[in-house]
């Protein structure tokens, strides 16, 4: 994740802003990386590498600043202050669009998503009772680990995730991954998702 960082930031201070606009937006924002919405939003506002769009730019910062960063919700407010009345409606949508894909409750629960998948993978559902006797490299490491180890991680994880969007949403939901269903964790989301901007 750091050399994306670090590669994309050399291609925006070269220039390269079309390239730098893409790895922004469809690698680093798409999971949840503020400072890459932060970015997005900055290159729409000023035209870098994209066509300028005052309005989809704000809802970018709206997105970036949804954590309470000081300087993000700094910029978002600078620009939503010219805003008038038709203008802001505008931003709304555009950010209630961004945020059912982007916001921090929706790129959590892909990877719940994700992380119940590779638990179903184990034990042919989505529980994930029983060990596995196989043994898993680590691709972050290539230290080999037990089937039972990676499996464990993943819950460890999803326990995790659990809690971070029950604290997002202010949700009461389980983090124990053998309490919390997917059709409640999507629930408890789409509520979130439904209240106004």
């Amino acid at each position: 994740m750091l050399q994306l960082q670090t590669r994309v930031d050399e291609l925006y201070e070269r220039g390269e802003f079309e390239r730098a606009f893409l790895i922004y937006r469809d690698e680093l924002a798409s999971i949840g990386d503020k400072y890459a919405q932060y970015m997005v939003g900055y290159m729409i506002l000023s035209g870098q590498g994209v066509r300028q769009d005052p309005i989809q730019a704000s809802a970018w910062y709206r997105l970036a600043a949804e954590r309470g960063t000081e300087e993000f919700e700094m910029v978002r407010d600078e620009l939503l202050t010219d805003f008038d009345a038709v203008e802001m409606r505008r931003s709304d949508h555009a950010y209630r669009a961004l945020r059912s894909e982007y916001c921090d409750a929706a790129v959590l629960l892909s990877a719940i998503r994700d992380d119940l998948d590779r638990l179903s993978e184990a034990t042919g559902s989505r529980l994930a009772a029983g060990g596995s006797p196989m043994t898993i490299v680590d691709p972050s490491t290539g230290r080999p680990m037990s089937g039972a180890e990676y499996y464990g991680r993943i819950r460890q994880r999803l326990g995790m995730r659990l809690g971070a969007i029950a604290k997002i949403t202010g949700a009461s939901l389980s983090t124990d991954p053998d309490q919390a269903t997917i059709d409640e964790v999507e629930q408890v989301v789409e509520e979130y998702l439904r209240e106004s901007p």
